[in-house]
């Protein structure tokens, strides 16, 4: 488990990363969302240690990144949003060069850099000058060599910027099978990414944390829309006896040409049973009933004031 303490980086007098404190699971995708800006790329150069923190601390499995950061930096992959790439070089040497840097024995090398060819998916321009590569396939290559030492760890900023939509997809597949057996965390801005991969989220928001839970909770107890032959008043008199934090005219066009009206019903809790024991027991016609949840870019709105 990768964990950061009362995480803080100040920049002159900017401050990029203000106190923050969370955990990434194992065995998941987590993801750092925030709008241009918010700090999530210093925070990933933090739990790196490209960077160091002006206070706090980072924790991998109780092991201190401040005290053995190389003991540390062994067991992770990190790919910044602009990968470091020779272009002279072709694919496979530069495969072959990232893996002893990385001290893998010569013996393993060749196995290593074939399973990171087949990983991902790199056969047809693998001997290729990287310099003549699309952007796509020189981000698969950035990812191989993040990959290829086998880390227990891996950030990975912006992993899919300024990809084609077939390329994005097939990245997203790869990371969401790498985190099966590993410590995932990337940083993005867009909100299918963390829809579509990520099984928990941290927003993060002018260098504070704002939300930090799994994606699926982001989204519960946002209340019941229901479609009744009623006016408001009448909805408001079935359900006097609940309690209820709001009952709301629902927008829908399409239920604005009947004599069908829909309504957003907030609660304090999750009782949806007995909304609908309650309106089974009025004689109101009901058209609809559904619980209602909150688009992850309403939910990224409220949360960072965009």
């Amino acid at each position: 488990m990768l964990k950061a303490e009362n995480l803080t980086k100040v920049f002159s007098e900017k401050i990029a990363v203000d106190n923050i404190s969370f955990q990434v699971r194992p065995g998941v995708v987590t993801g750092l969302l925030g709008p241009n800006g918010a700090g999530k790329s210093t925070t990933m150069r933090l739990l790196t240690g490209f960077i160091r923190p002006t206070s706090g601390k980072i924790f991998y499995k109780n092991e201190s990144f401040l005290s053995d950061p190389i003991s540390v930096k062994k067991k992770m992959g990190y790919l910044p949003e602009s990968a470091p790439l020779y272009p002279d070089m072709l694919v496979s040497e530069y495969l072959q060069y990232v893996s002893e840097i990385r001290g893998i024995e010569n013996p393993e090398i060749s196995n290593k850099v074939e399973e990171m060819k087949n990983l991902c998916e790199l056969k047809t321009h693998f001997h290729v000058p990287i310099g003549f590569l699309s952007k796509g396939f020189k981000q698969r290559v950035a990812l191989a060599g993040t990959l290829i030492h086998n880390p227990e760890v891996i950030i990975l900023d912006e992993p899919t910027s300024g990809l084609d939509p077939n390329q994005i997809s097939q990245i997203r597949a790869l990371i969401k099978n790498l985190s099966k057996d590993k410590t995932v965390i990337l940083s993005t801005h867009i909100l299918q990414e963390v829809e579509d991969i990520c099984d928990d989220v941290i927003i993060i928001n002018k260098g504070k944390i704002v939300a930090n839970s799994p994606v699926s909770e982001l989204h519960k107890g946002h209340g019941v829309v229901i479609t009744v032959r009623a006016n408001e008043e009448k909805v408001k008199n079935i359900f006097s006896s609940l309690d209820i934090l709001e009952i709301r005219k629902y927008d829908d066009s399409e239920e604005n040409k009947t004599d069908f009206n829909s309504f957003l019903i907030l609660m304090k809790n999750d009782s949806y049973e007995n909304i609908f024991q309650i309106l089974a027991n009025s004689g109101v016609l009901v058209r609809e009933m559904r619980i209602h949840k909150k688009s992850l870019e309403s939910v990224f709105k409220d949360l960072t004031g965009n």
